[in-house]
């Protein structure tokens, strides 16, 4: 196992090689907060921070904006990994400084800003695309990193529903039934974790989609264990969907929401008709 600073060295010098090329300098800094460790990388334009923090086991990218020479700490967050120094080694410290060094990319960092341009977000949502959020499972499934590589080299717009039900859903059904549950708490964290973070398109791919999955009460109560109580009442309120018959808003175009409700619901249908559900 890795000590949690040894851990967090390896991610930021992943990281200060990604910045260094694009002109970035890593500052001097120090956490006050005894639960954190934090590193800084300044630009002319843009701020970085990677946080490690204790209590919760998550490493967290952020970013936000320089005003004369300064970070103005209106931080949003890129990505968040859980890692644990009990039982995570050096090779998930190196997964996860793959991970914010591929964020952090010039062309992946001028794509996410073109998103946002894109894309008005409400004020309570968070900045967690469906990307992220399959990207942070690897933690849980180091399959999928490959599997997202070529998601996104075959389609021009990443198929964030058609993914999920297609790669990432089978994967979470074997680990419910494997019993495994170190795997599925730490699963359960990502999936908390990423709900909170998550935006608008994300959210519904883990509730409706990922979580309206599990039918089988044992396996809830086990997903649940180390669930947040947001995700919890989400799931929840998720539920009520289930096999119910869902009219989309009389719009021209369906949202990711309508469609999410309305799909998973046929293939909730289709699985329980099979016997496999039972």
């Amino acid at each position: 196992m890795a000590s949690i600073e040894k851990a967090f060295e390896i991610v930021n010098k992943k990281v200060e090689n990604a910045l260094t090329q694009q002109e970035y300098k890593r500052q001097n800094v120090a956490s006050t907060d005894s639960n954190e460790l934090v590193t800084l990388y300044t630009g002319e334009s843009t701020a970085y921070s990677v946080i490690y923090f204790k209590d919760k086991k998550h490493m967290v990218m952020r970013s936000c904006d320089m005003v004369d020479g300064s970070p103005d700490n209106e931080w949003k967050t890129i990505a968040t990994w859980m890692f644990d120094p009990a039982t995570d080694s050096e090779k998930e410290a190196d997964s996860i400084g793959n991970d914010f060094a591929e964020n952090v990319s010039a062309p992946v960092f001028k794509q996410a800003n073109r998103s946002k341009k894109k894309k008005k977000k409400d004020s309570d949502e968070g900045n967690g695309d469906p990307v992220f959020f399959s990207k942070r499972l690897i933690a849980v499934f180091p399959e999928l990193r490959d599997e997202i590589r070529e998601e996104q080299d075959s389609y021009e717009d990443f198929r964030a529903v058609t993914f999920t039900k297609e790669h990432i859903l089978p994967k979470v059904k074997a680990l419910m039934s494997s019993g495994d549950s170190d795997e599925i708490d730490k699963l359960a964290e990502i999936l908390s974790a990423q709900y909170s973070y998550g935006d608008i398109d994300t959210r519904p791919l883990i509730t409706i989609v990922i979580l309206n999955s599990i039918v089988d009460e044992n396996q809830k109560e086990a997903i649940k264990r180390e669930m947040s109580d947001d995700l919890k009442k989400a799931w929840a309120a998720a539920e009520k969907y289930r096999g119910k018959k869902v009219k989309p808003a009389k719009q021209k175009k369906q949202s990711l929401m309508q469609k999410l409700m309305a799909e998973s619901i046929e293939n909730q249908k289709a699985y329980n008709n099979s016997g496999l559900g039972m």
